[in-house]
């Protein structure tokens, strides 16, 4: 996982076909749909990552 919209895994479902209703909750938070300590720590780089941009929270 190198970006933001990316899966964690491939557990993650979100698609056009089937979008995931919390997608962005589960970027910032999650996993919120199954428990994975590998991929809570991938979303927390992430966030970290771009969060030190000014423009990530301000939309």
């Amino acid at each position: 996982m190198e970006h933001f919209i990316d899966h964690c895994c491939e557990k993650c479902f979100n698609s056009k076909e089937k979008p995931c209703d919390v997608f962005i909750e589960c970027c910032l938070e999650g996993p919120l749909c199954h428990e994975s300590e590998p991929c809570k720590q991938a979303r927390i780089a992430i966030v970290e990552k771009y969060s030190h941009s000014p423009l990530f929270r301000e939309q």
